[in-house]
């Protein structure tokens, strides 16, 4: 008998998918980055918005994450008011 292999149609997604598709549903404030092959998988998440750095060794990841800081300006948190906001700083008194 001769057969061809089972195949998902397109757009459609297989049954390994499962999971990852459970956990976005049920975690969106977090990114899934799934690394790996068919035996070794890692997974990592983080709050949605965090950057993520990968690479072959920590001094590629270095790099990446210098090259940012130089890249980006600073923003503030939202939570937190201006340095004018707080009240002058008094020498201590006698």
């Amino acid at each position: 008998m001769t057969g061809t292999p089972s195949v998902s149609p397109a757009g459609h997604s297989g049954p390994d998918d499962l999971t990852p598709r459970i956990f976005r549903a049920l975690y969106q404030d977090f990114d899934l980055l799934t690394i790996g092959v068919t035996h070794v998988v890692t997974h990592v998440v983080t709050p949605k918005g965090t950057p993520v750095f990968t690479g072959d060794s920590l001094g590629q990841i270095a790099r990446q994450i210098s090259d940012q800081e130089h890249d980006a300006p600073a923003v503030p948190s939202s939570a937190t008011p201006p340095a004018d906001a707080f009240p002058a700083r008094r020498p201590p008194g006698p």
